[in-house]
């Protein structure tokens, strides 16, 4: 059967990451789409959906001073792996980009003030960035292959209800979706995203 694996950037990072114990690299995720194939299964294409590293500067919460995100760790781990997937044939690059939503406290701030309330640094924030556009772009691609006839199974990594009514619109026109996850992921999917599917592969 020809299938195709679409990958929301962000959370297959995330179930990986908990799977090898670091950031996983491109090579790796590449090594991982490759090692998840079942028997029958010829893989078409992978389509990999990300948002360039937040560049712009924000005011800090506490000190007001300005924060460059380019000049950050975060940043440069980020830009890297862009740049790797850019220049990686296997898979098809799909963009979206980030948006500044604020500050929240850091876990660890907040179980340092529940055992000893003080004053707050801009050390103890961390910054809110939201995926916008890749969640359009997977339906669409879904979408796309269904319509297209291109497959017959469509392998899904995600956790976002919002894809819903895609997978639906496929499943209608006899295309397979399946959930790729994790068993952590999966405990905290919501149970009409977990029904939608036509079956889950955990990894």
């Amino acid at each position: 059967m020809d299938i195709a694996i679409l990958l929301d950037g962000d959370f297959t990072r995330r179930v990986l990451r908990r799977r090898i114990g670091h950031h996983p690299s491109v090579a790796e995720i590449e090594a991982f789409c490759t090692s998840i194939l079942a028997n029958g299964e010829v893989l078409t294409k992978t389509y990999f959906y990300d948002c360039p590293p937040f560049d712009e500067k924000r005011r800090n919460p506490v000190s007001g001073t300005a924060c460059d995100f380019t000049e950050t760790v975060v940043h440069a781990r980020a830009a890297e792996f862009q740049q790797a997937l850019r220049t990686n044939p296997f898979f098809v690059y799909r963009r979206g980009h980030l948006s500044f939503d604020g500050w929240t406290l850091r876990d660890s701030t907040v179980r340092k003030l529940l055992k000893a309330p003080g004053p707050l640094t801009d050390e103890d924030f961390e910054p809110v960035l939201s995926q916008k556009q890749v969640d359009m772009l997977i339906g669409l691609d879904v979408a796309k292959l269904t319509i297209g006839g291109k497959v017959g199974r469509i392998l899904l990594a995600t956790s976002d209800a919002d894809f819903i009514p895609a997978i639906h619109f496929a499943r209608s026109h006899k295309v397979e979706v399946v959930l790729l996850s994790d068993v952590a992921a999966v405990r905290r999917t919501k149970s009409s995203l977990l029904k939608a599917f036509s079956s889950h592969r955990i990894v």
